[in-house]
């Protein structure tokens, strides 16, 4: 048995599966858990790879630790989406943090990662983690300077992820943010979704002073090559703390402060894509 994603009818990924373990449609979208051959246990949403056993550091720590490397002191920090968990297991490694609150509006995602993924969703019932399943871009109109840091962990700008991709969407964020906050988000794939990379870059440097598109290496994820953006209006990703950075590289499998320096060097390519400043 393969699980096959399919990539805008332009490509796709083939993984050899041994079972798959649960599937489900929740009110948001379909969930299924895959036993893979060379993976481990894979998470899919709307059969779309949002996370493998084996791959998934690699992506929760650079979408954490880039950030929050960057500040100063972060206290506290919100995830949008990232239901399966990972961003807040990386996030309670500073100790800086206090309250880690992960907004999710599917619970299904939540749950069910709990128990067939347990080590990403491992530090979900950690006293400073506030679990809330809401909708992401109405969750943060609750909030006005508030959080140092926030991370849109989002899947694909499809369905319940659309909204997250937007210039409103920004200036909530922003509107959240503290004096000398960071947002970071998931920016997609320059190979296979670079109008989408252009226009939320875009619509990123409409709104904050700074914004810096920076790369990781994914295997499950379009082409490998993915990236992540960072917008703040005080901060940039360049000028981070080395020591706090080579402390949490301690922890970490993919992040250390050498990785943190490089992942900023774009392909030319890319910078023809983003819109960053």
């Amino acid at each position: 048995m393969w699980f096959t994603e399919n990539y805008d009818n332009k490509a796709s990924l083939g993984l050899a599966v041994k079972e798959k373990l649960h599937e489900e449609q929740s009110p948001f979208q379909k969930i299924a858990f895959w036993e893979t051959e060379a993976f481990g246990t894979l998470l899919t949403l709307d059969d779309l790879v949002m996370c493998s056993e084996k791959d998934e550091f690699v992506y929760h720590e650079m979408i954490v630790h880039m950030s929050l490397c960057t500040h100063p002191k972060p206290e506290r920090v919100l995830v949008i989406g990232g239901g399966d968990g990972g961003a807040i297991r990386e996030i309670l490694k500073h100790d800086s943090v206090k309250e880690a609150v992960l907004c999710e509006i599917d619970e299904r995602v939540v749950r069910l990662s709990q128990q067939f993924m347990p080590s990403t969703a491992s530090q979900l019932t950690d006293e400073r983690v506030a679990l809330a399943f809401e909708d992401g871009f109405e969750f943060l109109k609750k909030f006005e300077n508030h959080f140092d840091v926030i991370i849109t962990d989002s899947s694909d700008p499809i369905g319940p992820g659309v909204a997250l991709f937007q210039e409103d969407y920004y200036k909530l964020v922003k509107g959240a943010l503290r004096s000398g906050g960071i947002m970071v988000s998931q920016s997609e794939s320059p190979w296979f979704y670079a109008d989408i990379m252009k226009n939320m870059t875009g619509a990123m440097c409409n709104v904050f002073s700074n914004v810096e598109t920076y790369i990781a290496m994914i295997p499950l994820y379009p082409s490998g090559l993915w990236t992540m953006t960072m917008a703040s209006d005080t901060h940039s990703l360049s000028d981070f703390d080395f020591d706090r950075a080579e402390k949490i590289a301690s922890q970490c499998k993919y992040y250390n402060p050498g990785i943190h320096l490089g992942s900023l060097e774009l392909p030319n390519f890319v910078k023809d894509i983003v819109k960053n400043r």
